[in-house]
Parts: structure tokens; sequence; C-alpha cells
């Protein structure tokens, strides 16, 4: 049995607390049965906690090798500013694990401080992965118009809009909705509603949608390679990523927002999926880069900061260049590392 925290120390952490009283008293359905309901609870912590150590190891050396052993480019600059994101994400949900399995309480205020910060870096993560997916298609496949028309240092200022975006999306949410557990909050709140459908139209009608699409043709440009290693490893990079968001993410924030109006589907369940599928998502996604970076070069005695380099390595054809040069008045750097 997990030990009783004190409520007001975290709202994911009085949630937390909230579904396990409701495990507890839940009805008997499929494996759920008797006190085995509240083993669910404690398995998703228990395989939470490890997967958010690893995922904060893998973030801080994916943070250091972008921060002193990588080139500068457009793409390192988006993978930075992702890799802060999912290490904020990560550090949350440990510190809410942790602190629900002991007694310690924790000042209102930095518990406040943390949960915008992580619903801020949550939002953030996925839309610079549909922004690092965006100018991929782009680049690939309507390089007449990307390379004239694209401002060598936009990378920099592009992730500052999805900075201050994700804060406008995160604040105007928790504010009006998130400190569910207070007495005084109306959840049926007109503003809280309008907040709620605001953010369902950024994050699910406009990034979930503008990823998959500039995702799927890299995809399927991928597959009519004859083999993965004639592939570009960024596309390869961008692909399994978006891959994980879309398995780990996608499905339960839909039920996440169904559930909203209809509370049949308010559960523990999948409430508890989503605290343990957000923990492996922003944790495994920094292995990625390794993975696709050693990709049949495992044999290969380099640095590790070479396996991440490699993993966001991008080249232009030659011919390609000169086929977008004929079609253009106008002079461009065709080096694709130019941030």
């Amino acid at each position: 049995m997990m030990t009783d925290s004190p409520a007001s120390f975290s709202e994911t952490a009085a949630l937390i607390k909230k579904n396990f009283t409701q495990l507890e008293t839940w009805p008997k359905r499929g494996f759920f049965l008797g006190s085995k309901k509240t083993y669910f609870l404690e398995t998703v912590v228990f395989i939470s906690i490890p997967t958010c150590i690893w995922g904060c190891f893998g973030n801080v050396i994916a943070f250091w090798i972008l921060c002193a052993k990588t080139k500068t480019t457009r793409f390192t600059i988006y993978s930075f500013n992702l890799v802060i994101a999912d290490l904020i994400v990560v550090i949350y949900y440990l510190m809410v694990f942790i602190l629900f399995m002991t007694t310690i309480y924790v000042d209102l205020y930095f518990s406040r401080v943390m949960e915008n910060l992580y619903l801020i870096s949550y939002n953030a993560s996925i839309y610079f992965l549909t922004v690092m997916g965006t100018e991929r298609f782009l680049m690939v496949f309507k390089p007449v118009y990307y390379y004239p028309h694209r401002p060598k240092h936009i990378s920099g200022i592009v992730c500052t809009i999805l900075w201050v975006l994700s804060c406008v999306v995160s604040l105007a949410v928790y504010m009006s909705c998130l400190p569910r557990f207070l007495v005084s909050h109306d959840q049926n709140d007109p503003l809280c509603e309008g907040a709620v459908i605001f953010k369902i139209i950024v994050n699910l009608l406009i990034f979930f949608p503008i990823l998959v699409f500039c995702t799927l043709p890299l995809f399927i440009r991928m597959q009519r390679k004859a083999k993965l290693r004639h592939s570009e490893k960024l596309d390869v990079t961008i692909t399994a990523i978006t891959i994980l968001y879309l398995l780990l993410v996608f499905p339960i924030r839909i039920v996440e927002v169904i559930a909203y109006w209809d509370s049949r589907l308010d559960a523990p369940v999948p409430f508890l999926l989503t605290l343990l599928f957000d923990s492996i998502k922003s944790s495994v996604t920094p292995y990625v880069y390794i993975c696709v970076g050693c990709w049949h070069r495992w044999r290969t005695a380099v640095p590790i900061h070479e396996f991440h380099a490699r993993a966001l390595e991008c080249k232009v054809k030659e011919s390609e260049h000169q086929a977008t040069k004929k079609k253009s008045n106008f002079r461009v750097s065709w080096d694709p590392e130019v941030s």
C-alpha cells in the first residue's frame, strides 16, 4: 500500500490520491478484483519512478551534448528546446511519484510553480516536435519555396514564440480548471470550458494534424529506400519520436478530452495511464537520438555525442541545390547547417 501524503502539495499528487481511493471503491471489473485493484496504481508508480530516473539521466546527457559537443544548426536548436521541455516533465513526475510514496510536505507555492512548468513544458514539447517535422517537410518537398524565403536565424525566434504560446495555453487552463481539489472550484465554470476548448483547438486540432501531415510523407519516403542506412538520419529521428508521441500521447489525450464532458470515462485507469505514458514518452525521447545515430554503426568506437550528432544529420544533395537555384532568383546559402 502507498503511504498517505498531504493532499495540498501537488495537483497531480492530489489526483493520484483521489484515484487511489477510487480504485479501492471501484466496482469489480475484469482483472481489478478486490484489493488487487490498487495494485494497478502501485504498478504504475513503480514502473514510472525508474523510468523517470533513466529519463532524467538521458535528458541531462542530451542537454550537455547539445550545449558543449554539437554544432549549432536549425534542428539542434529545436532538439535543445525539446530536451529542456522533456527534462522538466520527467523531473516533475519523479517528484510527484516520490512525494506520493512518502509523507514529505512541499510548500504550496513551490508545487504551483512546478505544476505550471510541467504544463508549459508538456505542451511545448509537442510544439517543438511539430516545428521540426514541418521544417524538414518543407526542406525535402518544397525546397524551391523553403530555401529562398527562410530567414537565416528564424529557429531561435520560433522557439521563443512556441514557449510563449505554451505559456498562454497552459496558464489559461491551469488558472481556470486545474485546482480541482479546492472546495471553491467549480469545474463547470464557462471560463474553464472555454480554456479547455482553446487547448483542444491548439494541441489536437492544429499541432497534431500538422505533425502527422508533415511526418507521414517523410515516413513514406523512408520506406522507398532499400535499407535504413540509405535514409536520412534526421528523417528517421523525427519519424521515430513522432511515432512515440502518437502511440503514447494522442490516444490517451483523446480519451481525456472525451472524459471531460462524459463522466463515465472519468475513471482512475485512463488518468493513471496518462501519467505512465507521459513519463515513458519524455524519458525515452533522448535515447532515440543514440539509437538512430548508432544504427548500422554500433561497431565503430566513437564518443556518444557523435551518435547524437548523426541522429540530427541533414544532408542536401548537390543536384537538388542546382535545381532549386535555377528556379529561384534569390542568392541562397545552401548549407543545411545554417540555423
